[in-house]
């Protein structure tokens, strides 16, 4: 409770790696009912809600978090806690809930994280929710194709992408999910969203699955130009995949731009749904033309043969 999006994304994480439990064991909730645990923000407006929270449900705890990350349990008094406490507390509320998350091991049957967007947005309808290390960041609208900032989130919907690049790996979409954003939340275009988050990703890009460096892609419609805006080496990377298709090494050296910018833009069109995978067969090497004889050689095999004959030179 009252902290910004990157503080409960970064709390989440930490929590996660203390805690070491299955990676859905973990979730921010904004429901106060139905919260196993509650962290709040320690100045004295917030420490005195904590106090009357903690008192109409004794039995749930509350910690507090001062700046830095630094997290105490007022029962048990100012000192912080450790993380073998942190864990433990943690494990012990996990485990009531241990036999219900045992369908998460069929979390690891989906399909990448991708091709669920990709799938989802070829529909055109149907809603889910977003989240970046157990934080709710997102609810997408696929039938409106919008996407809105949830809690926190809405501080930085300004930079979205910046915000979920750096995490892609760990984004999770929970399909069916109509969390309520509230009123004024804004409704931001959903397919460029995805596309400036896949250029965001890495500073090194890299496939991202199911992609590989051997896949080629070909585009199957002009992207919307809001996702192209200023970037000449995209345009001519889209013109190139609308004639042809081609993997991201070999566009980046047949229009000599830079690999990584290949990849990131590979990665864009693929995930915001503009493009779509296609076999290429490698055309066999061509046979080697017979070089004329140099002199040198004529000359050699001349004398390899016991002396020139006429007609060699």
């Amino acid at each position: 409770m009252g902290s910004d999006v990157q503080t409960e994304v970064a709390l989440m994480r930490r929590l996660q790696r203390i805690a070491a439990l299955p990676a859905e064991g973990l979730s921010m909730g904004y429901e106060v009912e139905a919260c196993d645990l509650l962290i709040v923000q320690d100045t004295p407006a917030l420490r005195a809600s904590g106090q009357r929270l903690r008192q109409a449900k004794p039995a749930r705890p509350v910690w507090l978090m001062a700046l830095g990350g630094r997290l105490s349990d007022p029962t048990q008094g100012p000192a912080p806690l450790s993380e073998d406490a942190i864990r433990q507390a943690l494990q012990a509320l996990y485990a009531p809930h241990a036999a219900e998350a045992m369908p998460a091991a069929s979390l690891r049957t989906r399909p990448p994280f991708a091709d669920q967007l990709r799938a989802l947005l070829a529909a055109h309808e149907g809603q889910a929710v977003l989240s970046l290390d157990g934080v709710d960041v997102l609810r997408l609208d696929f039938a409106q194709s919008t996407a809105q900032p949830l809690h926190s989130a809405r501080a930085a919907a300004d930079n979205l992408p910046g915000l979920l690049g750096p995490g892609f790996e760990r984004l999770v979409l929970r399909v069916g999910d109509t969390a309520a954003p509230g009123g004024d939340a804004p409704r931001l275009p959903l397919t460029p969203l995805l596309w400036q988050t896949a250029l965001r990703m890495r500073m090194v890009p890299t496939p991202i699955a199911p992609l590989t460096e051997a896949t080629a892609l070909r585009m199957t419609q002009w992207p919307d130009f809001r996702v192209l805006a200023h970037r000449h080496d995209d345009f001519r990377l889209c013109t190139l995949l609308l004639k042809q298709a081609c993997t991201a090494t070999a566009a980046a050296a047949l229009l000599e731009i830079d690999a990584g910018a290949a990849c990131a833009f590979f990665n864009a069109a693929y995930l915001s749904g503009y493009a779509t995978v296609e076999a290429i067969e490698t055309p066999l090497p061509a046979p080697a033309e017979a070089r004329p004889r140099s002199r040198l050689a004529r000359l050699w095999r001349g004398m390899r043969g016991g002396g020139r004959r006429r007609g060699d030179d």
